[in-house]
């Protein structure tokens, strides 16, 4: 299940996952482990330290408590913005909320069939990180099983995509 808000030039999501807070932790702070859902990074992963996803944003982390939250700068195109992901414990699960701000609202619905907003960004990564912690995956690098994926399924992703962006279009409302 996943919530969504825009408000005040901050776009949050909210997802459960069935599994426990430290292995989320660690599925999204691991550069091992991220490259499988995400992207390649490099650089360091420390407070005050510098990291570069490839082909994508760069930044700078900011704030580091494990396991509960992590605080970024994402920069790309020019722009500095600000992306905060919390981890709380929910039974056996977990509850991540991201929050990525400021951010033009036009900036959320996808642009076209073939360039994705922020919003059906971050949930497709999101989605695959649930894929990810559920063993759901195939082996390898994401951009790897991505560049090899089938037409059928390049055109669900596309397809899952637009209806996140009909979603956004509506919280934007």
């Amino acid at each position: 299940m996943t919530d969504r808000a825009y408000e005040d030039g901050k776009l949050v999501i909210r997802r459960h996952y069935k599994a426990e807070r430290e292995d989320v932790w660690d599925a999204i702070t691991t550069p091992e482990r991220l490259v499988r859902w995400f992207l390649p990074i490099s650089g360091d992963l420390r407070p005050g330290g510098r990291y570069q996803l490839e082909g994508n944003a760069g930044g700078e982390v900011v704030r580091c408590e494990r396991p509960s939250e992590i605080g970024l700068t994402w920069e790309m195109g020019g722009g500095v913005t600000e992306v905060v992901v919390r981890l709380e414990p929910d039974g056996d699960s977990t509850v991540l909320t991201l929050s990525h701000s400021p951010v033009p609202g036009e900036l959320i619905p996808n642009a076209s069939p073939t360039m994705w907003g922020l919003g059906a960004g971050w949930e497709m990564g999101l989605h695959a990180l649930e894929e990810f912690l559920s063993g759901d995956l195939p082996e390898g690098a994401a951009k790897d099983w991505i560049a090899t994926a089938s037409q059928e399924d390049l055109m669900a992703a596309g397809m899952r995509a637009q209806q996140i962006s009909d979603v956004w279009t509506e919280v934007l409302g």
